[in-house]
């Protein structure tokens, strides 16, 4: 019972302290993903660029992140949606 309590307090405190360090790296990991995905399927979303041998050796492993990946880019945005509560 005791244990199970410590780790609830620890996981809390580290999500106190951490959460901000964390949110950050997701947050240039997601972007850094917007820019591979743009380069790999652009043409897909209308952004042209040529095509090359290299795209088609990486396509497998990224065909399943395709749809999620267009949900994500052409989704609308208000500009209220930018604007951080702080």
């Amino acid at each position: 019972m005791k244990a199970k309590w410590l780790k609830t307090i620890g996981e809390y405190l580290k999500g106190v302290f951490l959460y901000g360090l964390i949110d950050e790296i997701y947050r240039e990991k997601r972007s850094i993903d917007h820019l591979f995905m743009l380069g790999l399927f652009g043409n897909t979303i209308g952004f042209p660029h040529l095509f090359n041998y290299y795209h088609l050796k990486i396509l497998p492993y990224y065909v399943m992140k395709l749809e999620p990946w267009k949900r994500r880019v052409l989704k609308e945005r208000d500009f209220f949606d930018s604007i951080k509560d702080d």
